[in-house]
Formats: structure tokens, sequence, C-alpha cells
């Protein structure tokens, strides 16, 4: 992906997910680089982002202004529309903006994650209302026993 291309796909990131408060959009957290590396393992989704984003360029400039240039609200509108005319599209740019985004250490970090695996450890669970399951108990065995 080009200079341009790699430009354009970090502003529609941080239209995808955009700044709040403590937390990047995901253009500024980087979400750019997981993206080129799955476009680079695959090439039907690296031809389909290639025309995705071809649409959002040529939508941005009939809107007059490249999408880097057009305030949110156009920005929007323009991915609005691309959702509409380019449903297959729309849809793996959010799962791999997605993807990138909640799977990266410094933003799990800004939501509470430690961001370790969750084994050997495991992660705190809350202890349940086990009392709820009262009803099934004194129902007793609906099965026969083979």
């Amino acid at each position: 992906m080009d200079e341009t291309g790699s430009t354009l796909l970090v502003a529609v990131l941080d239209r995808i997910i955009p700044r709040s408060g403590i937390m990047p959009g995901a253009g500024e957290a980087g979400v750019a680089a997981f993206v080129q590396g799955e476009l680079a393992k695959d090439i039907e989704l690296a031809e389909l982002f290639a025309g995705g984003l071809g649409r959002i360029g040529a939508s941005s400039r009939c809107r007059g202004a490249p999408f880097t240039e057009l305030p949110d609200s156009a920005r929007d509108e323009v991915l609005a529309d691309i959702e509409a005319v380019a449903p297959e599209f729309f849809s793996a740019l959010i799962k791999h903006t997605y993807g990138g985004y909640y799977t990266d250490r410094e933003i799990l970090r800004l939501l509470g994650d430690d961001g370790r695996p969750p084994q050997p450890s495991g992660h705190v669970i809350e202890r349940g209302d086990l009392s709820l399951l009262q009803a099934v108990r004194d129902r007793g065995e609906i099965y026969r026993r083979a």
C-alpha cells in the first residue's frame, strides 16, 4: 500500500474507532500496521481493500476534497455510503479494525486488562449466585441412565 493509501487507511480507521477520552483512535493506535499485515497474507482481502479504499477516495473527491481533508461529519457520510454500496468491504474493514484495536496490548491496558494471557494463571472470575440453580436441582434427574 502506498503512502497515500496508508494515510487514507489511518484516517478511515480513526473514524471507525475515534479517539475518546484516554482511548486513542484506531488509526492513532497503529491499527493500520495490523490491517496491512492481514492484507499481506490474503491477496483477495488485499484486492477487496484496494477497491474499497479507492471507492472511499472517489466518494470523498466527489464531495470536493480528499477524505483526510473532509470534516468528520462528511467523512462519516462517505463511510455510510461505502457501507451501502460495498458491504463486503465494509464488513471486512470493521472486522479487521476491531481485531487490530482490541488485541493491542496498550488498548487492553487502557481498558483495564493486564494484558496477560488467560492461562496458565487464569483470570479472576466473580463468584456467581448458585442459588439460581435450585429449581433445576429440585426437579431431580430427568434423563435415563445409560
